[in-house]
């Protein structure tokens, strides 16, 4: 089978599985959703690797994976057991509707992980942490922002990594917004002209009002951002969360982005910036769920 197809269907597999982790750590009962999820993700992973063996039949109960599966040093997939009990966990939450306990969970998602782990490296010979959901974004300077950031996590360069996050996701906004333009330039997810530089023009007015026009102004832009991500469908309570820890990017039309740092109250870490990496990851993949090109028309 094809590299490139493998590493495209193990992105998708491994988008599963972060899904099912942010899940998994939810209140009950919601956090029971990531028992589908996580099981969806390993039928999807073997599958794949009944293909890549060429091992298989027309109809696969799900268990039975475990026994048609025979890597070519005879070795089998490992965590049987444990996913057997993920297996039993969604066939009662499924079909009797009885919620699993948090702990079982927490259980859960750990046998997933390794199990995954485990077995992309049988079956694939790489590491599954390795697999890059890079190969589903599609905007191509969102993708080349990501790709750099990836090189600096691994660095260990983090703040660095994070400004190249934060220009990724406001090129993924620009793209998917600027191919919704219409004849008359005009964006359907535009909320009002920015005012950010209203306010220098009250300064000879008098401190109150000049104060009063700031706070007017901070207000109207900070909701014309909610507009803009609501109306894009992106989840604004993670958004909330990577603009906490991104920097502020200001783009001038014709020029290259401005990143603006702000100080931190303490270091940043690899799991902060592996957050912001997968949301832009994550709302690449929400618009393109649902994506089309305006052709502008001139004269």
């Amino acid at each position: 089978m094809n590299r490139e197809v493998i590493l495209r269907r193990l992105a998708f597999i491994r988008y599963l599985f972060n899904v099912a982790v942010e899940q998994s750590k939810q209140a009950e009962p919601l956090a029971a959703a990531s028992i589908l999820s996580f099981h969806d993700s390993v039928e999807l992973f073997m599958q794949l690797a009944s293909e890549h063996l060429n091992l298989g039949k027309k109809e696969v109960h799900f268990m039975e994976y475990f026994d048609l599966l025979k890597l070519p040093n005879g070795q089998s997939l490992s965590e049987k057991e444990s996913i057997r009990r993920l297996n039993n966990a969604r066939v009662t939450l499924k079909h009797d509707g009885i919620l699993p306990p948090k702990f079982e969970i927490d259980a859960l998602r750990a046998s997933v992980t390794s199990f995954l782990e485990t077995n992309t490296l049988f079956v694939f010979g790489f590491e599954f942490r390795s697999v890059s959901m890079l190969n589903l974004v599609q905007c191509k300077e969102t993708r080349m922002s990501l790709e750099e950031a990836d090189k600096l996590i691994k660095e260990n360069k983090l703040e660095d990594a994070l400004d190249k996050i934060a220009v990724a996701f406001n090129q993924l906004i620009e793209d998917y917004e600027n191919r919704k333009r219409t004849r008359f330039d005009r964006s359907p997810f535009f909320f009002g002209k920015s005012l950010t530089f209203v306010d220098s023009s009250f300064r000879p007015l008098g401190d109150d009002l000049e104060r009063a026009v700031r706070d007017v102004t901070s207000t109207i832009g900070e909701i014309q951002i909610a507009l803009k991500l609501l109306s894009l469908g992106l989840d604004y309570r993670r958004y909330a969360k990577f603009r906490l820890l991104t920097p502020y990017v200001r783009t001038i039309p014709g020029g290259a982005p401005h990143v603006q740092r702000f100080r931190r109250e303490k270091p940043t870490s690899q799991e902060d910036c592996r957050f912001c990496y997968d949301f832009v990851i994550e709302s690449s993949l929400h618009l393109q769920e649902f994506d089309f090109d305006v052709e502008s028309e001139h004269g």
